[in-house]
């Protein structure tokens, strides 16, 4: 199985038999092979996680899984948070995301595989009370969704990591390999910035999980 960030949060999965597209919003380079199936999941609505233009992807094979904040122009099998699809030979699911949308799971060949969307600890700044509390929110809210996985085992997590929450950036990073088991995690909604792996390779991360650090390049697993 191949893994490809194209660019920010869009991640190419590619297995025997099927290819899966998460949260593609028009920008990056796109190389899809026409002779196995394409799933193209949008986490939410979101303009760095989706455009009314994945519909003009060409391939012969193609079905779209959308959550359901998005108002789609075609076709597409819709989802809220907690729901469960069946989908071919696709097993899917989906979370409840701290900030729009949903986080999916998806069962496809031998491999399951988490995508998080937007689904993270958002710690920001706080300049007043409200700020706190939604921050305590959002700590209390994530680990909720990620209680749910606590008996799941991940081939392959994409969590965001996000350097406008300052020292806060691996906090979901951080309480995903703690409280969920995955072979590896590659992160995302990195806005372009790149250089973000190489902040991560500095830190003193003790995972469970092999790392995976984003540069364009495939991964094979």
């Amino acid at each position: 199985m191949k893994v490809q960030l194209i660019t920010h949060s869009s991640v190419l999965v590619e297995g025997k038999k099927h290819i899966l597209l998460f949260d593609y919003f028009g920008q990056g380079h796109l190389n899809l092979k026409t002779n196995k199936p394409l799933y193209i999941f949008n986490s939410h609505a979101h303009s760095d996680h989706y455009t009314p233009a994945i519909f003009d992807i060409k391939h012969p094979k193609k079905k779209y899984i959308l959550s359901n904040d998005i108002k789609p122009t075609h076709d597409a099998f819709m989802m809220g948070p907690h729901e469960s699809l069946d989908i071919d030979d696709l097993h899917i699911k989906t979370l409840f995301s701290t900030d729009q949308g949903v986080g999916f799971i998806v069962e496809m060949e031998d491999k399951k595989i988490y995508f998080a969307g937007d689904l993270n600890d958002w710690h920001w700044q706080e300049d007043n009370e409200q700020d706190h509390l939604d921050n305590i929110w959002q700590h209390d809210t994530y680990l909720k969704e990620l209680s749910y996985l606590k008996q799941d085992y991940f081939d392959m997590a994409f969590v965001p990591v996000d350097k406008r929450l300052d020292e806060h950036y691996i906090d979901g990073l951080m309480e995903f390999d703690q409280h969920v088991k995955a072979k590896y995690i590659m992160p995302i909604h990195y806005f372009g910035h790149y250089e973000i792996s190489e902040e991560l390779k500095k830190e003193s991360l003790n995972l469970s999980a092999t790392l995976l650090y984003p540069n364009h390049d495939y991964f094979t697993f």
